[in-house]
């Protein structure tokens, strides 16, 4: 077992080893995105959809990240992604939604526009010296998608 060991601390990321750097170290901050209806009440989006939150979490960082790139390009400073306001991330939220009309399976677009507009919430979570804070924030609402399989009106 000792050999066994000294070998993968040696060898460090070669495959089929590794040391796992990655869990080292974790961020104070994190966040979650959810899908609500025109109420505010959360929506069971893989349920109606067959995608699920993560993948949803996956697409809004995406959006997220080119739009904070179009806004430094326009000289807007941003220190991360937590420090942008809710109204730099709502083009982020508006595509994410839209994406989330266009890849449904079969039907669960129109069963989204029972609840539409459907609405984006950001979630912060942050752990500091002073506890955790959790905060809640509307992104992004967006109408149904037109009766012709158009983006959404606004």
């Amino acid at each position: 077992m000792l050999l066994v060991t000294a070998v993968c601390l040696v060898v460090k990321e070669e495959f089929p080893f590794s040391h796992f750097p990655m869990y080292e170290s974790f961020s104070d901050y994190s966040f979650i995105v959810y899908v609500a209806d025109r109420d505010g009440e959360p929506i069971p989006v893989q349920a109606i959809t067959s995608q699920k939150t993560s993948k949803l979490k996956k697409i809004f960082n995406k959006e997220q990240k080119l739009v904070r790139k179009q806004l430094e390009a326009a000289g807007v400073e941003i220190d991360g992604y937590q420090f942008m306001t809710s109204e730099q991330r709502r083009p982020a939220g508006e595509r994410t939604l839209e994406w989330l009309y266009s890849n449904s399976k079969e039907g669960g677009a129109e069963q989204l526009v029972k609840h539409a507009p459907l609405r984006l919430y950001y979630i912060h979570l942050r752990v500091g010296d002073d506890g955790f804070e959790r905060k809640s924030e509307l992104i992004a609402e967006v109408p149904a998608p037109k009766a012709d399989g158009g983006q959404p009106s606004k």
